[in-house]
């Protein structure tokens, strides 16, 4: 055999074999300063590629490992590579050194999870495939297959039952049953010597390092994958775009790439299977699409990818670009009409599900507690959040902020105000984060950073702390209203926040500034969601109990919820919106242009030949109530002020208002509403109807 043969690539036989035993001979060695600086050198010893037994005490005199090891308590003192072959151990060797060095591997993990899966492994391939030269040349698909079954028959569980709050149970491969195929495929990529480019399939991470790249390092999607495209040339051209647009100057990220390798690849494929002999585009013709558009109607949100493709191939001037414009193969009409979420459906945490969360917060995995806290009160993205450094807390006059690069809108420097509270929170992590940091594992220097391990560098993953979510929601029962198990999404709390911002006072700017939206559209669904949750509270005050002044000012019941008719129950929150007018006995309902001559001084108690006026209704919102409660506090102290003076004027004016607010207040402290004349109302409906009046 003279080569190595990996899928397309050709790798020569003595360089493959050189790559894996020169890396064997030696290691590099890292020294890290007290200040965190990291100095990396090269120790040629080949003690991992001349001994076929990989001792613990050994590896832990290595300086990258010396800490590892004194906190070393594993029982694991050995691993062994005994394969019958020479060449299969070596390519194990190679892999688990990777894994070792990279730090992928704790001393703990690899001399006990991996250990026994190694030793399991071993013999595997010395009962079935002891002539194998080497691993690439197995068909995995197959030999995974094989793995398994052999694995079965020893008696080894290869799947456990697993449970998710949102899917249920499901069965799960066990660490042994993936082993074999963990390993084919480290090995595939770390021999695979091609420039990322070439390969059909892409790693983020390879991209970020050496063409910079950028992504949301908090997610675990590190790759895109074009080996479904049957047609190599349709691939060629496909890869080389989405090349061109990753590496251009546009708005073209990670993940709108991964969202192209959904829609695109399907679209080739099927023109393929059209056209079998086409290799290129140049003769598709409107039919063409129309039969695409036939076959994924119910997969059709990707089309507007095909379009932007087809035309930026006719743009860039590619060679398999169609020959007929683009704006005569697709139209407008062929996207399709994606319902729109009701503003209703925006998910954000409800209030008592809030309580619970934050009832039991100190049982949530302690790490995810302050990402809780940060998003909470924030309202920043998850990836926002995650990707804090020890630069993010700002003051200035006296004031804290946290300060951040907004990923998604594309905003540098993007401000926050936060509590005192928070800022000692992250105060904290910013300290914790710096005594923990250097050069090797933090080089970015997050706050909520892995120092070792398969993420070493990168922030927690949002998948991670979503899953700690929901593992305290089924620990600890927060349930929804009507029982059920609460299912948190990390996006959730930034939905919360805006929805608390206008709840308390916010304007939609000020939220729109807050939450770095590149538009008012998703504020104003916020907005939407808080007008309509306002109209339910306002529904629900009213129906408690409408009351009204009678002819001799004296308050009555009008009538119970059910007799109040919807068009008047419209009627009023229009009103109420749109029209009425803050005073200080309550919400004067006449309207804002000057309708009531008297509303400069405040006799709206007594306007109506020492009457309420019929335009003044009192308890629409819960001022009204701290109102009276604010105007028998202070007209009893009128009243005893005036006893002290013999003032029997003043002391009979205030008694006899004092009255009036006591009788206003009892009425509306349980939640009910006094409309000055509830009959008026009825009038003013009948004449907008007559009128044709419909919107307040």
């Amino acid at each position: 055999m003279d080569k190595i043969i990996i899928n397309n690539n050709l790798l020569p036989q003595s360089d493959y074999w050189d790559l894996i035993t020169s890396t064997l001979s030696s290691y590099e060695v890292k020294d890290i300063s007290p200040d965190g600086i990291v100095t990396r050198r090269v120790d040629n010893d080949d003690y991992f590629l001349a001994n076929d037994v990989w001792n613990v005490t050994d590896i832990g005199q290595i300086p990258n490992f010396v800490e590892q090891f004194s906190k070393y308590k594993g029982t694991g003192k050995y691993i062994k590579f005994t394969t019958e072959n020479h060449n299969i151990g070596l390519e194990i060797k190679f892999v688990l050194y990777h894994k070792l060095f990279s730090d992928e591997l704790s001393l703990s993990s690899f001399f006990s999870s991996y250990k026994t899966c190694l030793h399991k492994l071993v013999l595997f391939l010395n009962e079935e495939h002891s002539r194998l030269s080497s691993l690439l040349d197995l068909d995995i698909e197959k030999a995974e297959k094989q793995w398994i079954w052999w694995l079965n028959n020893k008696g080894v569980k290869t799947t456990q039952t697993c449970k998710n709050i949102k899917y249920g149970e499901y069965e799960n491969k066990r660490i042994v049953a993936n082993f074999f195929r963990s390993v084919y495929e480290k090995l595939f990529t770390l021999t695979d010597t091609r420039e990322e480019w070439e390969k059909d399939r892409w790693d983020i991470r390879v991209l970020n390092a050496y063409y910079g790249v950028d992504y949301n390092v908090s997610t675990t999607q590190y790759y895109i994958d074009f080996t479904s495209i049957e047609n190599d040339v349709f691939k060629m051209h496909f890869k080389k775009y989405i090349k061109t647009r990753l590496l251009g100057g546009g708005k073209f990220s990670w993940g709108t790439a991964r969202e192209y390798l959904k829609g695109v690849p399907k679209f080739l494929n099927f023109i393929s299977e059209l056209e079998p002999e086409w290799n290129d585009l140049k003769g598709l013709t409107r039919q063409h699409i129309e039969k695409y558009l036939e076959f994924i109607r119910h997969y059709a949100k990707n089309i507007k990818c095909v379009y932007v493709f087809l035309k930026d191939t006719q743009r860039f001037d590619y060679s398999i670009a169609p020959e007929k414009s683009t704006t005569i193969l697709l139209y407008s009409e062929d996207y399709p009409n994606l319902s729109k979420k009701s503003d209703d459906d925006i998910d954000y945490i409800p209030e008592h599900v809030l309580e619970q969360l934050f009832e039991n917060i100190n049982d949530l995995h302690p790490d995810v507690q302050p990402i809780v806290w940060v998003a909470f009160k924030t309202g920043l993205r998850i990836s926002d959040v995650l990707g804090l450094t020890q630069k993010c807390l700002v003051r200035l006059n006296g004031k804290y902020s946290i300060q951040t690069d907004i990923e998604k809108t594309y905003v540098k420097g993007h401000k926050i105000p936060i509590d005192d509270q928070l800022a000692n929170m992250i105060a904290v992590l910013i300290h914790n984060s710096k005594e923990h940091s250097n050069d090797d594992n933090n080089p970015v220097k997050y706050i909520f950073v892995r120092y070792s391990g398969s993420r070493k560098k990168k922030p927690f993953s949002q998948h991670w702390v979503q899953e700690k979510l929901n593992q305290l929601a089924i620990k600890k029962n927060i349930t929804d209203e009507i029982g059920n198990v609460f299912h948190f999404k990390s996006h959730q709390f930034r939905h919360t926040y805006a929805v608390k911002m206008l709840n308390g006072g916010a304007d939609i700017l000020t939220v729109q500034e807050l939450l770095a939206h590149a538009s008012p559209e998703m504020t104003m669904r916020y907005a939407r969601l808080f007008d309509d949750t306002k109209r339910k509270e306002f529904e629900k005050v009213v129906k408690q109990g409408v009351f009204s002044f009678d002819l001799n000012g004296e308050i009555h019941q009008v009538s119970e919820a059910e007799d109040i008719p919807e068009d008047i129950m419209d009627m009023m929150w229009k009103d109420e919106k749109l029209n009425a007018l803050d005073n200080p006995y309550g919400t004067c309902r006449a309207r804002v242009n000057g309708n009531c001559p008297l509303a400069a001084e405040p006799p709206c108690l007594t306007a109506n030949d020492g009457k309420p006026c019929f335009d003044l209704a009192v308890g629409m919102t819960s001022f009204d109530v701290k109102k009276y409660e604010l105007l028998i506090e202070t007209t009893t102290k009128w009243i005893e002020a005036s006893k002290e003076y013999g003032r029997e004027d003043m002391i009979k004016a205030n008694e006899k208002n004092l009255e009036r607010y006591q009788s206003i207040y009892e009425t509306i402290k349980g939640g009910n509403v006094i409309f000055g004349r509830f009959d008026r109302l009825k009038r003013q409906l009948e004449r907008k109807k007559k009128k044709g009046v419909t919107n307040g």
